[in-house]
């Protein structure tokens, strides 16, 4: 069995504000997470996004990636855009110059609703450049999932962090309603033989890959797609084909 390309897709990086007792998810932690386990790139995301404001937090992650080439800097998105003209075109065209080719959102601490009537304007946006959105499982509820991707047909949308819910009934009839819609596949899903029923009823180009740095123990996610019983053509494009091509297709 052939070692996979990995590309992690959830990276949290950054001290929080009350700090972990034992470990420092900084970039030189995650700089040697990624060699432990071979992890070829990683999508980050910056944890002063939450900690303090979007914008602030971007423009930091923008200056710790630049001396990361394994890092994929994903920009941290509000439906109000950035000081001063708080536009969210203004916003993903900015980003998309500078180079950025993911998005997240974070409505639970950013304090607004991710309903259309809010943030419309930024999905919109968002689905007609072919940004990848991602957005924490825990941040949405399904109503609120099926209401955007009803709205946005063409958004991006890549659920992180999801659940062991057996097989979830929300999830499944997601899934069949939204061909946009992907999921991360982590730590936090561990259901018996969910990837493999999921695989074959929906293909494996609904999957991306992800480390759960630094909330888990990352060898349980290489576990889980390594040995899953599905065909090495899917398991590679799960572990980096599918973010790959999703990153090329961004219109810039």
């Amino acid at each position: 069995m052939a070692a996979l390309k990995l590309i992690a897709c959830d990276a949290l990086v950054g001290l929080p504000r009350k700090p972990f007792p034992w470990l420092q998810p900084d970039a030189a932690d995650l700089r040697l997470e990624l060699d432990r386990l071979d992890i070829a790139r990683a999508v980050v995301r910056h944890r002063q996004c939450l900690e303090n404001a979007p914008h602030w937090g971007n423009a930091l992650l923008a200056r710790e990636a630049a001396t990361e080439p394994r890092w994929i800097p994903a920009r941290c998105f509000t439906p109000d855009g950035v000081p001063d003209d708080f536009s969210p075109k203004a916003d993903v065209t900015a980003a998309l110059m500078e180079g950025t080719r993911v998005g997240w959102m974070s409505p639970k601490e950013h304090m607004f609703s991710p309903r259309p009537w809010c943030a419309g304007a930024l999905y919109a946006e968002l689905a007609e450049r072919r940004v990848p959105l991602f957005i924490d499982y825990r941040q949405l509820t399904p109503d609120e999932i099926d209401e955007i991707l009803t709205a946005y047909p063409a958004l991006r949308l890549v659920l992180l962090t999801v659940p062991r819910l057996g097989r979830s009934r929300n999830l499944y009839a997601l899934l069949a309603r939204h061909p946009a819609l992907r999921l991360c596949l982590s730590f936090s899903y561990s259901v018996h033989e969910g990837l493999e029923d999921l695989v074959a009823k929906f293909g494996p180009e609904r999957w991306v890959w992800g480390s759960g740095y630094p909330e888990a123990e990352a060898g349980a996610s290489v576990t889980l797609l390594t040995y899953s019983a599905i065909p090495e053509e899917s398991k590679a494009l799960i572990a980096h084909g599918n973010i790959e091509r999703l990153l090329a297709e961004v219109i810039a």
